[in-house]
């Protein structure tokens, strides 16, 4: 996956003084190369570990409408009430919410390559471990759990670019990257369809959360030797590549060497007024725009017009986000979409609703993300900003469910 960027600003950016140690500097060609170097090296893993993430993310939506008419649904054999379920999928966003800064952070004090590995692997155990839960209590446990397991993963992500590339570098990386997270509704809504046949001795939605925990597992190890951690320790680039990518970075960005906690620089950040607006602008997106996807396949089967096995298929077509540079567009669509939902009762009007919200509620973020790191000062502070404006958008996991309430069994 090659990302072939402005090319002026990277001639801007490219170091200027000839180091006798280091030879004369890149060239625009040669900068242009050693960028898709690193994308092919980086990318390519993050968005695939990202779709895995995401799967696992929003496979208990899928879950919720599984082999209901056979008797054997997840809500059923538990024995869950709808305000249980409700708790089921809420209850996963506050530890991944409350430990997201410290996660965070956690990845600058160890290594990359070391945390976002740890936590791929211990995501997958608990998501297979699901599969094994015979009651309500068993079931929040390991949603719990899991929450505290993948906390970090997305923004420890966004901050691991941070370190390679300048912020107006970011958004399309960055939209690449979220694509595969917009493309795991497919994927899981498929896989969800397609194991439900396999319901039987164990029940579909066991044999769900056993099939897509597994790959986590493994890809969390392959990346503990895979994934490079800084410019500064990539074996794959050269000394004079290494000093090109480091030093066309600005002063502000975070960097290997800098401390992982700097006092003052987390007091300039609660301090910054762009703070608290990014925070605003990501807590009402988060529960508006983002908080219906966690319900999805459910509020689709309740429209009434098919079964839960395609309700999982009609899921699918949202994961394919439109390419939006404006967050004001996106924003105002979804306005009119929630409208059309509370106002217009034609089954398929209210679906094509669905389809549109959905769908563009993943776009403003590629947007806004580069802002927020480029207002962000250090490394202490770029770790922390991400962390927190990560976690205020969970609040689309934990009000989302509750505002879009299944009444279904």
């Amino acid at each position: 996956m090659s990302l072939d960027l402005d090319r002026k600003s990277s001639i801007i950016a490219t170091p200027s003084v000839e180091d006798p140690e280091l030879g004369t500097p890149l060239s625009e060609e040669e900068l242009r190369k050693v960028q898709r170097r690193i994308d092919l090296r980086i990318l390519p893993w993050l968005c695939i570990t990202y779709l895995v993430m995401r799967i696992d993310i929003n496979n208990v939506s899928n879950a919720a409408i599984m082999n209901i008419e056979q008797g054997h649904g997840i809500k059923k054999q538990l024995n869950l009430s709808p305000q249980q379920w409700n708790w089921v999928i809420s209850c996963f966003f506050y530890p991944y919410a409350a430990l997201e800064p410290i996660s965070t952070l956690l990845m600058k004090r160890t290594t990359p390559s070391f945390w976002i590995g740890r936590i791929m692997i211990t995501w997958g155990i608990i998501v297979c471990c699901v599969g094994a839960v015979q009651n309500y209590g068993g079931l929040i446990t390991c949603r719990v759990l899991l929450g505290a397991a993948e906390a970090g993963y997305y923004p420890c992500v966004i901050y691991y670019l941070a370190f390679w590339f300048r912020p107006e570098e970011l958004a399309l990386r960055i939209a690449a990257f979220y694509s595969f997270g917009q493309v795991s509704g497919f994927v899981g809504g498929f896989l969800a369809f397609a194991v439900s046949y396999a319901d039987g001795r164990l029940a579909g939605w066991r044999w769900l959360f056993i099939i897509e925990g597994i790959p986590a597992i493994l890809m969390g190890v392959a990346t503990l030797f895979i994934l490079p951690d800084y410019p500064q320790t990539a074996k794959f680039l050269s000394e004079r590549e290494r000093a090109t990518v480091i030093g066309r970075l600005s002063s502000d960005a975070p960097t290997k060497e800098s401390k992982t906690w700097d006092t003052p620089q987390v007091i300039r950040l609660v301090s910054d007024p762009s703070f608290w607006s990014f925070s605003a602008v990501w807590f009402c997106h988060a529960v508006g725009g983002f908080g219906l996807s966690y319900v999805l396949p459910t509020v689709i089967y309740e429209l009434g017009f098919t079964t839960t096995a395609l309700s999982n298929v009609l899921s699918m077509p949202p994961s394919f986000q439109p390419s939006v540079s404006d967050a004001f567009v996106v924003e105002f669509t979804n306005i009119i979409c929630c409208i059309i939902l509370l106002t217009v009762k034609v089954p398929v009007v209210r679906y094509l609703s669905l389809l549109v919200a959905t769908a563009t509620a993943g776009s403003v973020y590629p947007v806004l993300w580069p802002n927020r790191v480029e207002a962000s000062r250090g490394t202490t502070a770029a770790g922390m900003s991400i962390g927190i404006t990560n976690a205020i958008a969970q609040f689309s996991g934990i009000l989302g469910p509750q505002v879009f309430s299944s009444t279904s069994r």
